[in-house]
């Protein structure tokens, strides 16, 4: 019959790491104390063969409990036997059981335990049962992260490891968009009032929305991805900046598990660091790119080829860059600013515009315009650059003037979607790539077409199919003319081309150019 004073815990965890690296890591208790904060000592008093006595402390809510237990190693059967011989608990032993798993090594520990206090048992045993149960979750989830760390430390050092792929890091861009997406996984879903899906989808953590297999390149190759959803939505970044911090974080861990060789950060998520200062890159040990360099070249080629179709000369050209002093819109200014013949900038701070404005004007051809009047810079503008990241639009449709060519890069969108009968204007999403395999995804994140990317996307596929695992769009400021040529050609190697011309998700035909072209030809 089964001990009814017997307390009985058993946790499950499949860690993404063959069972011979898990078992090692396992009996390696002496450094537990330095990468698990719960466990303050963990000694190996002594050891012959498969049995070892060792130590232990460990303070979880405040409470310390400590005991001596003897350890039986079964390396056949790749199980660790635990069993108190002294300590704080009255009875304490248990079992760590290994099993194979396709997502690499199931980790099973059962523990049993017996405060055995008298008169404060039922409080007791209670308490310490939740305690112990945190716990072993938390050295679960450290040997997790501790095995994750040493692949890509190892990949680093050139020894072998199974680093490949990439993953991408997205979120919805508004609440109508979350509710789309969970109708498109789900039609027959009733959504629940506004109020309590905003509140939950606040708390709900990060997750992994889709693997993206067998995605292939012009060249033949192909490699493997996955998406993973960062549980926010822009407007949730001023209400609490560090908890939408902690879900990009968190969804590039859930990425690394996957064992990707990089990751790329899309929309808002690459903005929230500098919102809070912070480096993504150092929270985590798989290699982050923000998508910006291929993303900022898909731009500039797009803006470039319909100037080309409407028969408009750069060099003779004003060009207004809004949200110029960005990440995205400073590497086309750059890139303009050596070819046209005004370039504005529009940026919300005087300070980081000012200091674009010198950096341009000491080495550029164009005539240099600095301004936080985003209407004064693209009213008679010919070429504008939407590069502002905002949740609500920030430009109007009636600010542009006949013949212009409006490039909306923005995430969502500035102005590709608004309502508008005017056909005197060349508005297009900017920043996208055509792909050389359909990207077939179970939510709408945007896109007119299967066959087209965005570039931050492209960037991490494109750098995954170089084995090229490195920070390559990282910061603000940083992307050269030379990264955009480096990144641009690599991506027409594998297959990414600038993307046809869509108004929204609509298809930019030939009626349309010549009506523009019309307009250009009254003025």
């Amino acid at each position: 019959m089964p001990d009814k004073g017997l307390i009985e815990i058993k946790i499950t965890r499949v860690i993404p790491a063959e069972k011979w690296r898990v078992f090692r890591l396992l009996t390696k208790i002496q450094d537990f104390p330095g990468y698990i904060p719960c466990i303050k000592e963990a000694q190996v008093i002594q050891r012959k063969r498969n049995v070892m006595q060792t130590r232990w402390r460990v303070q979880v809510n405040g409470v310390p409990i400590s005991w001596t237990e003897t350890d039986t190693l079964d390396f056949i059967n790749n199980t660790i036997k635990f069993e108190a011989i002294e300590g704080d608990l009255a009875e304490f032993r248990g079992k760590w059981t290994l099993r194979d798993h396709p997502a690499g090594t199931e980790v099973e520990v059962e523990v049993y335990m017996r405060v055995g206090i008298p008169g404060i048992s039922d409080f007791a045993d209670a308490y310490v049962e939740k305690i112990l149960t945190r716990n072993f979750e938390t050295i679960l989830e450290a040997l997790e992260r501790r095995l994750i760390s040493l692949r890509y430390f190892n990949y680093k050092q050139g020894l072998s490891e199974k680093i490949a792929g990439f993953g991408i890091i997205g979120h919805l861009y508004n609440f109508y968009h979350l509710e789309k997406s969970l109708k498109m996984m789900n039609p027959d879903f009733k959504m629940p009032s506004r109020e309590f899906l905003d509140k939950l989808y606040h708390i709900t953590p990060s997750f992994k929305l889709c693997d993206i297999m067998g995605f292939k390149s012009l060249t033949g190759q192909t490699v493997n991805g996955c998406l993973v959803v960062a549980t926010f939505i822009p407007d949730m970044i001023d209400r609490d900046v560090w908890v939408v911090f902690s879900k990009v974080v968190k969804a590039c861990k859930i990425a690394e598990k996957n064992g990707v060789g990089i990751v790329t950060l899309g929309g808002f998520t690459s903005i929230v660091a500098e919102r809070v200062g912070q480096e993504i890159a150092n929270e985590v040990d798989v290699p982050v790119t923000t998508g910006n360099t291929f993303t900022a070249a898909m731009a500039i080629d797009g803006a470039t080829k319909a100037a080309g179709l409407l028969g408009l000369d750069i060099s003779r050209a004003k060009v207004a860059i809004v949200g110029g002093t960005g990440d995205i819109g400073s590497a086309c200014a750059r890139a303009f600013a050596d070819r046209a013949r005004q370039v504005a900038v529009t940026g919300r701070t005087k300070a980081n515009l000012n200091k674009l404005h010198a950096e341009l004007t000491k080495r550029r051809r164009a005539k240099i315009i600095a301004t936080t009047d985003n209407l004064e810079a693209v009213r008679d503008a010919d070429i504008v650059i939407a590069a502002a990241s905002a949740s609500a639009s920030i430009l109007k449709i009636e600010w542009f003037k006949p013949g212009a060519i409006i490039g909306d890069v923005g995430y969502p969108k500035n102005v590709s979607y608004m309502p508008t009968d005017r056909k005197d204007i060349l508005i297009f999403s900017g920043g996208l790539a055509t792909c050389p395999t359909p990207l077939e995804l179970p939510i709408d994140v945007g896109l007119p077409s299967t066959n087209t990317i965005y570039g931050c996307f492209a960037e991490a596929i494109i750098l995954a199919f170089e084995k090229r695992y490195e920070k390559f769009s990282y910061g603000r400021g940083n992307i050269t003319t030379e990264k955009i040529d480096e990144i641009r050609a690599l991506g027409k190697k594998h297959g990414f081309e600038p993307a046809p011309f869509y108004w929204g998700n609509r298809l930019v035909d030939g009626s349309l150019l010549d009506k523009i072209r019309e307009s250009i030809h009254v003025r």
